[in-house]
């Protein structure tokens, strides 16, 4: 299988739409006691137009990756996110990795990071911060392999649901701590 990964261009959005709704369904949609309000989220969430907005904001990099030509994954960093839990000044955020659940396991996730890792560097931001419910061992796992620290909890609200979420986050500049 040939990984490549791209910077993310607005004619991806459909591509990158259709991966998080099925990535975060696959995932997340047994932790929901409302079908409704999962459908309304990610009617929200991942709406074409929405992420073709996204696409275009200055502080938003978006990177998509391909498995033999189909799109698979995506990952969007947020250039400057500050996280109050975290003492530095400059965080850079990875606010969302997916991948389809048939390539996970593959490489693709871990492609994605590298190359979130490397634009980050080119940033120097003192700290990558990102969050992931608390639930998802796997996730967690992959976050810490790739230099994540948990660094707190918050929750977070969907419909009439409250999750709870690992704040994680790695230092990025030199002699930092976050």
């Amino acid at each position: 299988m040939t990984i490549e990964i791209s910077k993310g261009k607005v004619d991806h959005a459909p591509a990158i739409a259709y991966i998080g709704r099925n990535a975060f369904r696959k995932a997340f949609a047994l932790l929901f006691t409302s079908r409704a309000e999962l459908e309304e989220y990610l009617d929200y969430t991942y709406g074409v137009d929405k992420i073709a907005s996204s696409l275009r904001k200055e502080n938003n990099i978006y990177f998509l990756a391909t498995a033999n030509g189909l799109p698979v994954g995506f990952a969007k960093v947020k250039r400057h996110s500050l996280n109050d839990q975290l003492d530095s000044v400059f965080q850079a955020e990875l606010q969302k990795l997916y991948v389809l659940q048939k390539y996970q396991g593959c490489g693709v996730g871990q492609a994605l990071m590298n190359a979130v890792t490397r634009f980050v560097q080119s940033l120097e931001p003192d700290c990558l911060w990102l969050d992931t419910y608390v639930g998802n061992e796997r996730a967690i796992r992959f976050y810490e392999r790739n230099g994540f620290q948990k660094a707190g909890t918050h929750h977070f609200t969907i419909g009439s649901q409250t999750f709870e979420y690992f704040l994680m986050a790695m230092p990025v500049s030199i002699n930092q701590t976050c």
